[in-house]
């Protein structure tokens, strides 16, 4: 436990100051600490060199780590929302919350709120701790009306998701499936990209996702996956030109070569 003698304190604040400065990476994962909980460990340790007069004061000993000031009300991993980071909460990486749980523990009842950190930018990448995740809609094609919710970070694959709904579903795994995109047109489009993530996708918040087994026959629900290429469906619609017309645009190209061969 954390309580202890000054030298105690000392390393948890020396630990946690180089921590916080840790870089962000693509994939790492790090962890929201509520702000107040985090204020309180602050004083306890010394933390600041200005507010160190309750230094291992046991009236200021923080508990166990409590993120409840977070969470809605009854869901102990859904982030209230307009948080705002270092006024709300701070960000940790793994090891910095690691050592904190080490030293303090989470509160009973709650889980850890991990987040990953994702790339962000079209031209000129920068890495971002995905704080507020994409919520997706799931439900099987038999049965479109039975929608399950989850939640997940746009660095999550469109694989990751298929296996998350294999399991919601309790589909056999010697099952055969496909994925499909709905729209609120009713249109489908086929997820056939299993490495592709979410952001790859371009899925959004509250997008409804299928999945489809496939029959014992060998054959699909939906029928053949065989989606029309843009380029092919613009190329079939343009208009053709009759006989007569391109017989004269030849003709009259013939009469060009002749008389620049003539001059």
């Amino acid at each position: 436990m954390a309580e202890g003698g000054a030298a105690d304190l000392e390393t948890q604040r020396t630990d946690v100051a180089a921590l916080l400065k840790t870089a962000l990476r693509k994939g790492d994962t790090w962890y929201l600490v509520d702000s107040r909980w985090f204020k309180q460990w602050k004083k306890y340790v010394g933390f600041d060199s200005w507010d160190k007069y309750q230094m291992g004061d046991q009236n200021v000993y923080p508990g166990p780590i409590d993120n409840s000031g977070l969470l809605k009300d009854g869901d102990s991993q859904s982030l209230k929302e307009h948080l705002i980071d270092e006024l709300d909460y701070i960000l940790l990486p793994t090891e910095g919350w690691n050592r904190l749980v080490s030293w303090y523990t989470l509160m009973e009842g709650q889980e850890p709120i991990a987040r990953k950190v994702v790339e962000q930018g079209m031209f000129v990448k920068h890495c971002k701790v995905e704080v507020y995740l994409t919520e997706l809609k799931l439900c099987e094609n038999g049965n479109m009306n039975n929608v399950v919710t989850r939640r997940f970070s746009k660095a999550d694959t469109i694989d990751t998701i298929e296996k998350e709904i294999r399991k919601i579903f309790n589909i056999p795994g010697e099952k055969e499936t496909r994925l499909w995109n709905k729209y609120m047109s009713n249109t489908f489009e086929p997820l056939n990209k299993p490495d592709s993530t979410i952001q790859d996708a371009g899925l959004y918040q509250g997008q409804v996702l299928v999945i489809e087994q496939k029959n014992e026959d060998g054959t699909w629900p939906r029928g053949p996956s065989t989606p029309k290429s843009p380029g092919a469906s613009n190329f079939s619609t343009l208009p053709k030109i009759s006989p007569s017309l391109s017989n004269n645009y030849n003709n009259m190209n013939n009469r060009k070569c002749l008389v620049e061969r003539i001059t």
